[in-house]
């Protein structure tokens, strides 16, 4: 097994085209990645850094992990559950019918438009 990180930053008070260049650098590495291991997982997950002092920590900043998710996930099914997507939604649709329980690229999702408004 591999891991690798790919990183990409942008300073506090960038503006949007600034944030979306850095992204979109970040979406190349990744399919580059995904080129030369097309059968692994690779996604992509948000970490964000604060200034404000962590109750438990002696350090002046600390960082916030998301795992979550994320919107540029070119192969999310594959990226998260791999083979065992199809499993995982029969498992929801015995145990959760009505789809109350919705999360962006998770289980189900597929079947809502993209706010998980309204079901496609």
């Amino acid at each position: 097994m591999v891991y690798a990180s790919v990183v990409t930053a942008w300073q506090d008070g960038a503006n949007f085209t600034e944030i979306q260049a850095a992204r979109q650098l970040l979406i190349q590495d990744m399919k580059i990645i995904e080129a030369i291991a097309p059968e692994s997982g690779a996604y992509l997950n948000e970490v964000r850094e604060s200034h404000a002092s962590h109750p438990h920590s002696h350090q002046p900043h600390f960082f916030f992990f998301f795992p979550q998710a994320s919107r540029y996930e070119s192969d999310w099914k594959k990226s998260f559950f791999g083979t065992h997507y199809d499993k995982l939604r029969a498992i929801k649709q015995k145990y959760d019918p009505k789809s109350l329980f919705l999360i962006y690229e998770g289980v189900g999702s597929d079947e809502w438009d993209a706010d998980l408004v309204c079901r496609v």
